[in-house]
């Protein structure tokens, strides 16, 4: 036969069969990004879409044979179910879906368990049948390099999945060799346990900032880690009365609608400092800033300006915008995989760059004003120890010559020339460079005013203040109502009251 003849033969327009090697798909499957916390979110998405009400989160120590257990009392899965779930791409992503289901893709369960297990067992019950299970095991699979899903769990697991024993039904996914975890721990290494305990705790953190809204719902459900349960965080503090919740807006692509929702955060000089710190989220103020996407009530990104072009910086920290996007519209808003990022459509771009922009303008006006409310006029009457100035566009800082303690040691001072050389080499010289780059750094690094003096410190300076007024002409109670209006006075409102009272006895 010739080559021409060969040649028209293997061309006719039928087809080969290309199976991809088994060994070398499912080895790939491993590198989808996914870290521990967003491994886990992930099968927590499958528990919530399953019904679940309880959802225990189970770190075994063992050195390099620890072990991770997600178990819920969700519906379960009877074997043919399970066996579908078990199949790479169980679900067509552009398949019409259940309003409130949380995947998408059919690759959830598999490719987030790869990323940091080599030995993925799944057991599943529905009421009033038998446990049913299915393990894929990536050693078993390079050695066959062949699809086989194995019908049994090993003697090391079976003491990991007894707690679905006491639920009617649910499922416990049980990850084993977790070679990209603990694949070097020994049992013998305080610290490495000790990491393991830490990796437990950003587990922790991520879900409690994931599932926020439905760990707060009414009834709401409950993820345990190690029996402990997990609390929410919100990110919008919308329970703090200082916080100013802006009105919805609501947009319409393809006849689905998308809420997006502003809140501008107190300045740290309205609420406790506990709560403040507690606020700065997992990454701190700077990092979550900006838009909060979620899905179903489920978040997938936890601020971001969205490729807008505009920094984190500092003064935009207090503004952080809700947005809540259908499960139709996932092809639009670009959701991948791993769920922790989206893109949004260009019809809606215009739209939230105008919110965003005015939250930001909102936040910046707060942070500038330490924590005035907006457009107040009565914390405009706030005096404060520096003025910043815009010239030629340009920002200066320069020390408020109307400020009771300058004007004080001004009147006080035998050498004016020298206290003006002084106070000028102040103002030329604030380390405007230094404190950006900490803040970028280290957000949320910088003490509060006499964070760290003790209260007769504060309580002798609160006195000179009060003394200067008097002196320009203040009386008594007129002084101590200015008193209230100077930064950061206004903090200390026992030492107020106590020096009130001290003048007020004579």
């Amino acid at each position: 036969m010739s080559g021409q003849d060969r040649h028209q033969l293997s061309d006719d327009g039928g087809y080969d069969h290309a199976p991809p090697s088994a060994a070398s798909l499912i080895e790939s499957l491993r590198a989808f990004g996914y870290d521990l916390p967003t491994a886990i979110a992930d099968l927590v998405d499958n528990s919530v879409t399953a019904g679940a009400r309880r959802i225990w989160i189970d770190f075994h120590w063992a050195g390099s044979g620890s072990a991770v257990a997600i178990t819920d009392d969700g519906c379960g899965m009877a074997a043919d179910v399970l066996v579908a779930a078990m199949h790479l791409g169980s679900k067509h992503p552009l398949e019409a879906r259940d309003r409130h289901d949380l995947g998408r893709f059919g690759l959830g369960l598999k490719t987030a368990s790869f990323s940091q297990c080599r030995r993925l067992t799944v057991r599943s019950k529905i009421e009033d049948r038998l446990p049913v299970t299915r393990c894929w095991d990536l050693d078993h699979v390079a050695r066959t390099n062949d699809w086989q899903l194995l019908r049994r769990a090993d003697s090391d697991g079976e003491k990991y999945l007894e707690r679905i024993l006491h639920l009617s039904s649910g499922t416990v996914v049980l990850w084993q060799n977790l070679d990209r975890v603990t694949g070097h721990f020994s049992t013998q290494n305080d610290r490495q346990q000790q990491s393991f305990l830490e990796l437990a705790e950003r587990v922790r953190i991520h879900l409690g900032m994931v599932f926020q809204a439905l760990i707060s719902a009414r009834p709401g459900i409950k993820i345990l880690i190690n029996d402990r349960p997990i609390p929410a965080w919100d990110p919008f503090l919308a329970d703090q009365p200082a916080t100013q919740t802006l009105p919805i807006t609501r947009l319409t692509l393809r006849g689905e609608v998308v809420e997006v929702q502003p809140f501008i955060l107190p300045h740290q000089s309205k609420i406790a400092r506990s709560e403040f710190e507690a606020a700065s989220g997992p990454r701190g103020w700077n990092a979550h800033q900006g838009f909060y996407v979620y899905r179903n009530q489920r978040l997938l990104v936890a601020g971001d300006w969205l490729g807008f072009g505009w920094a984190k910086e500092e003064h935009y920290k207090l503004a952080r915008i809700r947005i809540e996007i259908p499960n139709a519209l996932d092809h639009d808003w670009q959701i991948d995989v791993t769920k922790s990022r989206a893109i949004p459509p260009l019809p809606l771009r215009e739209e939230l760059h105008r919110i965003g922009a005015r939250a930001r303008a909102d936040a910046k006006r707060i942070y500038s004003h330490r924590g005035a409310k907006l457009v107040s006029t009565e914390d405009r009457a706030k005096i404060f120890m520096w003025e910043s100035i815009s010239r030629h566009d340009k920002t200066f800082y320069r020390l408020n010559r109307e400020h009771p303690l300058f004007k004080r040691v001004q009147a006080a001072s035998a050498d004016r020339k020298a206290l003006t050389a002084f106070m000028r080499m102040v103002e030329e010289t604030v380390p405007i460079p230094h404190i950006t780059i900490e803040n970028s750094e280290r957000p949320g690094s910088h003490a509060a005013p006499f964070d760290h003096a003790r209260e007769r410190e504060i309580r002798e300076i609160m006195q000179q203040a009060y003394d200067s007024l008097i002196e320009t002409g203040y009386g008594p109670d007129e002084a101590i109502r200015r008193l209230q209006t100077i930064w950061p006075f206004e903090l200390f409102p026992a030492l107020l009251e106590s020096l009130k009272e001290a003048e007020t006895n004579g």
